[in-house]
């Protein structure tokens, strides 16, 4: 048996005001494990105002409840290149964090208590908490997320913010995608200020049935990002979704 085994890939087109900007390629893989791991990969590209292009490598191991275990995030822009990792112990509660940037390696632990998705800067892993921990279908769906301000150069520790889903419509939606009609979960994300409240700044996500990879994801009046292709495993055709 080989040591992984690809399940899904495809492509996702991120736009701002309608304007190419940046593309994903994604692949997700079954490790070889008894409990059978999965692999969420993506790379992400684009190219900024000095005609360089600015690559991003996400790792993304959860278990079979879609908890995490390992996530590692590369960057690398000209010369310029950064990394940092979460490593997960599931029975300790423990969150080992790395990072490593132009300075001298960082590294900080603590115990979460409670599941934790980690934020990544992807589409193809942004809705894993909903593999989670299912959307409610009445209430908006609490979620933690560990983030970090660390880009280039070490700023913090990792820091932990709530978010809510909430489900605008029970039943799939109808979405129409370069020509593809796709059915679709509709909901929208709430983020959450210094006090606890809610902020409705427009994001909205409409999420597939496979791994509720987001088919396509709006982040307020110019962000957007669309699925370009998805294929499964080698019986999918490269247009079925």
């Amino acid at each position: 048996m080989s040591v992984k085994e690809k399940i899904i890939e495809g492509k996702y087109n991120y736009f701002n005001q309608g304007h190419l900007y940046s593309d994903e390629q994604f692949e997700i893989y079954r490790l070889a494990s008894p409990v059978g791991n999965l692999l969420f990969s993506s790379e992400v590209t684009s190219r900024v105002k000095t005609g360089e292009f600015l690559k991003i490598n996400i790792d993304y191991e959860v278990n079979f409840k879609f908890d995490p275990i390992n996530v590692k995030i590369k960057r690398q822009l000209g010369n310029r290149s950064s990394s940092e990792s979460f490593n997960i112990d599931l029975k300790e509660t423990n969150v080992v964090y790395e990072f490593q940037g132009s300075g001298r390696p960082n590294y900080f632990e603590k115990i979460v208590t409670h599941k934790s998705h980690v934020a990544a800067p992807c589409i193809a892993t942004f809705m894993m908490m909903a593999n989670q921990r299912k959307i409610d279908p009445v209430h908006k769906t609490h979620y933690s997320i560990l983030s970090t301000p660390n880009i280039w150069d070490y700023k913090g520790e990792f820091i932990e913010t709530d978010i809510y889903l909430e489900l605008l419509d029970i039943n799939p939606k109808s979405l129409m995608i370069a020509g593809n009609e796709l059915e679709a979960t509709h909901c929208k994300l709430f983020q959450t200020d210094e006090n606890g409240s809610l902020i409705d700044d427009n994001q909205q996500l409409w999420l597939s049935k496979h791994y509720h990879l987001p088919y396509m994801a709006k982040f307020g009046n110019n962000i957007e990002i669309k699925i370009e292709t998805l294929k499964k495993s080698i019986i999918w055709s490269r247009k079925r979704y």
